[in-house]
């Protein structure tokens, strides 16, 4: 006769390999994630813009701008939306 296994052994069993070979895959995923992010920022130095960079990377337009800002590239353009100074 077969011996049933238990299913939470076989669960745990499961996550502790599927745990590990996403630990194994950090490396290249980090990499890989800086590669990304040195491309983008070269792009933005030739000047192009974060909504031309959207359509061609998996990030969303805010998230290039904290890339931009980290690499110290000022934006394209000024900001439109000025302090109205506190009268006092």
């Amino acid at each position: 006769m077969t011996e049933e296994k238990d299913p939470k052994v076989e669960a745990l069993a499961k996550l502790r390999e599927a745990a590990a070979e996403f630990s194994a895959g950090e490396g290249e995923q980090e990499s890989r994630r800086q590669r990304l992010h040195t491309a983008i920022v070269a792009a933005l130095r030739l000047d192009i813009g974060p909504s031309a960079i959207e359509r061609e990377v998996p990030y969303d337009r805010q998230h290039i701008d904290r890339i931009r800002r980290s690499a110290g590239i000022p934006p394209k353009r000024k900001p439109t939306v000025q302090k109205i100074p506190k009268e006092g």
